[in-house]
């Protein structure tokens, strides 16, 4: 069964450089995207890997929050999907590591094999207001900021609901995380969509965590969700009282890692997760080894 890692980087080369070298495996292929606004040195990535080919795509600016974020996950899943033959597409940030060995992951999606692994989070209030009405300001003026222009642009976006604007009118649309591991019947989807997808979500905000999932309901593959999330452990905090971010991992959330259904986690950050990482890698070390009977980080049954 082939894979297809697609990496989403902005900065932090070293943490980038340890996800690549772990994921290398005779069937990973690994694509990355580098933040075109990043002074990373790309080009030395490609010489981190034996079995893995590093595919870098062409780089482009993304603007937090923006419709340049769906836009790149879309151009890492159709160069994936152009090269063909995956089974599996996993969305992936430049900080999220694999914390079980390649072979248990390997086995993991045979025995899950058609399952789609998709987090859905509750709806937040004002959900519908991040794409129903456009928000021409979010990815030239506002991004990650809450200057002037946020205000302006959610004023417009009260202005347009009171005149009737509803872009997704009658739609069901959920919430993500937007990191995800999906089929390639899932990806086959959104590539037969793509250019409805770059039009109706051009204008939007946070759509990331929104186009993927509503994209596949009401389709057949709404069957194929698997209960178990998106196999990815994050440790979130409320930075303000709308806005949370994953907290860096250290060994304190060690036990965190352990369950079977935990195949990778977020985010890692140098020096305080490097503890957390020689754990990490120990321990998968030592299972695939054989030294461990009952290893936190064993291989599933046959």
């Amino acid at each position: 069964m082939r894979h297809a890692y697609l990496i989403i980087a902005h900065d932090r080369p070293e943490e980038l450089s340890r996800l690549i070298r772990a994921l290398d495996h005779v069937d990973n292929d690994i694509y990355v995207h580098v933040d075109a606004k990043s002074t990373m040195d790309i080009h030395s990535f490609a010489e981190l890997t034996t079995y893995s080919p590093i595919r870098l795509i062409r780089r482009k600016p993304i603007t937090w929050g923006g419709f340049s974020g769906v836009d790149v996950e879309m151009r890492l899943f159709e160069a994936a999907y152009a090269e063909g033959g995956y089974r599996y597409y996993h969305l992936m940030s430049g900080v999220d590591y694999p914390v079980k060995s390649q072979r248990y992951i390997q086995r993991y999606f045979e025995q899950h094999d058609g399952q789609n692994f998709i987090r859905i989070e509750p709806d937040l209030d004002r959900f519908r207001m991040r794409f129903d009405q456009y928000h021409w300001l979010q990815e030239p003026f506002v991004g990650k900021k809450r200057n002037l222009w946020k205000y302006v642009d959610f004023a417009s976006c009260y202005l347009q609901r009171f005149v009737g604007v509803q872009r997704f009118k009658g739609r069901t649309m959920k919430r993500m995380i937007n990191w995800a591991s999906i089929t390639d019947e899932a990806v086959a989807e959104l590539i037969r969509k793509k250019d409805a997808i770059r039009k109706n979500y051009r204008w939007t905000y946070c759509c990331d965590e929104v186009f993927l999932i509503s994209e596949l309901l009401g389709t057949p593959l709404e069957d194929t969700l698997s209960d178990k999330g998106n196999l990815r452990y994050i440790d979130w905090e409320w930075v303000s009282e709308r806005d949370s971010s994953p907290c860096v991992l250290t060994m304190k959330d060690m036990d965190h890692l352990t369950g079977p259904d935990v195949l990778f986690a977020r985010k890692f950050n140098l020096p305080k997760s490097l503890p957390l990482y020689e754990a990490i890698d120990g321990a998968i070390t030592a299972g695939d080894d054989g030294l461990m009977v009952k290893n936190r980080f064993e291989e599933p049954a046959a």
